[in-house]
């Protein structure tokens, strides 16, 4: 076993997903999996890239705004 192995504490930490019907991140429930859609950080890039916006409260619009702006320019001195 690696050194320090035996001492590691694994912490489980939630998952939070775009509920589809509050339009809002949210911790996911998996009783309600319809409800919501997992939108990964390639699929954000993607959007911001291609000038899309993402789901109204997936971010504020701010941050969106930055994002989206640093990728579409990337994108164009990337052609």
């Amino acid at each position: 076993m690696a050194p320090g192995l035996a001492g590691l504490e694994i912490v489980p930490f939630r998952v939070a997903a775009y509920n589809k019907v509050h339009r809002a991140m949210e911790i996911y429930d998996p009783s309600h999996a319809d409800d919501f859609i997992f939108i990964s950080g390639t699929k954000m890039r993607t959007l911001a890239r291609e000038g899309q916006q993402p789901p109204d409260g997936f971010m504020s619009p701010s941050a969106w705004k930055i994002l989206s702006d640093f990728y579409s320019r990337q994108n164009r001195h990337q052609q």
